[in-house]
């Protein structure tokens, strides 16, 4: 059937340059895509040797010896690639193939000698490997194990840190399943549904916990960072797997776990027993007083059975809340009012009102706090309702911004300025307090009551 075609009209089809050369490499026939790929006329090529072409562009060593080779016996070459930079039309990648064929009837031999151009071709197969190398390096230079798996989950790269980390040789990893790895052993079903399920619906996973026991390493607990890439040439999927081993972070963190635990009940035991011996403290007290026939003593032993009361009982808001060192306003404050009232046997003619919110107080603040409150609400106590079988107590906290202020008010006649108040000791202990609060102290009177504010910074220094 190919007898039956011109061969003219075969040589025209061709996509790639063919010249015909004598067994003196003088070139006979040269087809148009030759002229035009290597802009020369047919003038200038027809009858002059290979190498004297393009005024000598042609003389390239490799490509003569190959034909030589040919013309001294060899029959063809096939897929010689050679990188040639020409004057006019410059850098060329050629694919060659050549092959000496005998011609019927007079015997005389000629080399057929196809040029196919793969400048393209081999620039990006050089990207590609330079690419290749660089992804490498950066793969073993990471810190941390990575595997590159393919969309079978095979893998192509590791990094050094994944050989190091999990005992593993690279012979028995580039090109295995990742099921596979170690005889199974990772073979891991949250990874394996990971890889399979999750991200190729999702293009990244972070912090996936895997906890697994290695033959040979033991258990490890993994934080798995998934990424796929998308490779647009050849439409394939990449999957690049960090891996950032948190055993011993996981492990020093339950340590610090349970030494915080410890550390924890160790003050709750504390709390709990310096609340029971200022209980006792302030019991002795009582029973000491009982048997004063002074009043001013018994009054002064009185006050100091308060106070100590008012810190015990910051320690029994710590017991029953199972804190350490911080306790709600409200339940502090309410509970260390009422205490003190009911002591002063004045709770059955007294309204008392509260107005705290359930701001968290250190105790820090909240002890010289509630010896403050304490000292106020025993003044009012004791001078607002005498002569009165009733009246109005109140307590207020406000929290704006970093500042916190906190009133204990009465409905009393006001302070008299003529009198004297207790000892003065009171009044030394509230400004002593609020100086360590970094506070300031107002009061306001009139024939209507008496309002004592404390404003303090909600940080103290």
């Amino acid at each position: 059937m190919l007898r039956l075609i011109d061969p003219a009209e075969i040589v025209a089809s061709l996509r790639e340059s063919l010249l015909v050369l004598t067994e003196d490499l003088v070139v006979e026939y040269a087809n148009d895509r030759f002229l035009r790929s290597f802009d020369v006329t047919a003038e200038d090529t027809l009858g002059t040797r290979l190498a004297a072409l393009g005024n000598g562009q042609w003389n390239i060593p490799s490509l003569l010896a190959e034909l030589d080779r040919i013309v001294s016996g060899g029959d063809e070459v096939e897929d010689f690639e050679v990188d040639h930079v020409f004057e006019k039309i410059g850098r060329r990648v050629m694919r060659l193939n050549a092959r000496k064929t005998v011609r019927p009837g007079n015997g005389s031999r000629r080399i057929l000698l196809v040029i196919e151009d793969v400048t393209a071709e081999s620039d990006a197969a050089t990207a590609l490997e330079r690419e290749r190398l660089l992804s490498g390096s950066i793969v073993d230079t990471l810190r941390e194990p990575l595997l590159v798996l393919d969309q079978s989950l095979t893998v192509i790269s590791a990094s050094r840190s994944f050989y190091a980390t999990f005992e593993v040789d690279p012979a028995a990893t580039i090109g295995h399943r990742l099921g596979d790895l170690g005889n199974g052993q990772w073979a891991i079903p949250q990874l394996l549904e990971l890889l399979t399920e999750v991200v190729p619906r999702n293009t990244i996973v972070e912090d996936f916990e895997v906890r697994h026991s290695f033959p040979g390493i033991g258990e490890r607990i993994i934080l798995l960072n998934a990424r796929k890439v998308f490779r647009e040439g050849n439409h394939t999927h990449t999957l690049l797997l960090a891996m950032q081993d948190v055993t011993r972070q996981w492990h020093l963190e339950r340590e610090r776990e349970a030494a915080l635990k410890h550390a924890a009940q160790l003050l709750e035991e504390l709390n709990h027993r310096v609340m029971n011996s200022l209980s006792m403290i302030g019991s002795i007290i009582s029973l000491e007083a009982r048997g004063l026939t002074d009043a001013a003593c018994k009054a002064a032993f009185t006050r100091m059975r308060a106070r100590i009361d008012a810190i015990a009982n910051l320690y029994r808001g710590l017991t029953r809340t199972r804190s350490v060192d911080t306790v709600t306003a409200h339940s502090y404050l309410t509970a260390l009012v009422q205490n003190v009232i009911a002591s002063s046997n004045s709770g059955d003619r007294l309204d008392i009102e509260f107005d705290i919110p359930d701001t968290p107080l250190s105790t820090r603040i909240a002890v010289p706090l509630g010896l403050i409150v304490n000292e106020w609400v025993t003044n009012s106590l004791k001078y607002a309702y005498k002569g009165r079988s009733d009246g109005r107590l109140g307590v207020t906290l406000t929290v704006e911004g970093g500042t916190m202020s906190v009133s204990v008010w009465d409905d009393g006649p006001g302070i008299d300025p003529n009198a004297r108040v207790d000892s003065g000791l009171g009044q030394k202990l509230t400004d002593a307090f609020a100086a360590e609060l970094d506070g300031r102290m107002e009061v306001s009177s009139s024939a209507t009551g008496t309002r004592h504010t404390l404003v303090l910074p909600l940080e103290v220094s």
